[in-house]
């Protein structure tokens, strides 16, 4: 993630062909979190090795840092959203979970950016976005948040796992 407030896109769209009934579905997936944070940065390295990776057809893969406007600009247009980010939840490290951002009974954990609470920005940014119906967070439960570039030897070892999930959910569109 940068903390710049840049947002960088991976330019990683497949070139997967649609029919003339059938449109492609647009996705994003959009990492959060402060690269330099240690497992803040979850969401970078997952954008990174899903950008390593062939994705399907219609999927852009883009690091939105610590802005939540950022990371909304980059899931505007699609047709479905995964947000990566580390959630502070109080399982154990490592614990990957997941959470329908659309779906108002289910209690998913505040990812609070540096400028704006996702939920919030996501709750006005309709106004200014042409935002998906169905956005997804998937994360990782943090074991430490302090200046490091690198994960914890935890959340390292849950990063192929997460990897395989989004990937799951974006086969499942």
């Amino acid at each position: 993630m940068t903390t710049s407030g840049e947002a960088t896109t991976s330019g990683v769209a497949s070139s997967g062909e649609s029919t003339a009934t059938e449109p492609a579905v647009e996705q994003a997936v959009v990492g959060v979190g402060s690269r330099v944070m240690g497992d803040d940065g979850v969401g970078f390295h997952a954008v990174e090795r899903l950008q390593d990776r062939s994705l399907p057809g219609g999927v852009t893969a883009t690091h939105a840092g610590t802005t939540a406007f950022l990371a909304l600009e980059a899931m505007s247009g699609a047709d479905r959203a995964v947000v990566v980010d580390a959630l502070a939840l109080d399982d154990d490290p490592g614990t990957i979970r997941e959470f329908r951002l659309h779906d108002a009974p289910e209690e998913a954990p505040e990812v609070t950016m540096h400028d704006f609470s996702f939920t919030d920005a996501l709750a006005v940014g309709d106004a200014a976005y042409d935002l998906p119906e169905e956005v997804l967070l998937v994360g990782v439960v943090p074991e430490r948040l302090e200046p490091s570039l690198e994960l914890s030897e935890t959340v390292a070892a849950a990063l192929p796992d997460l990897v395989s999930r989004i990937e799951t959910r974006l086969d499942t569109a």
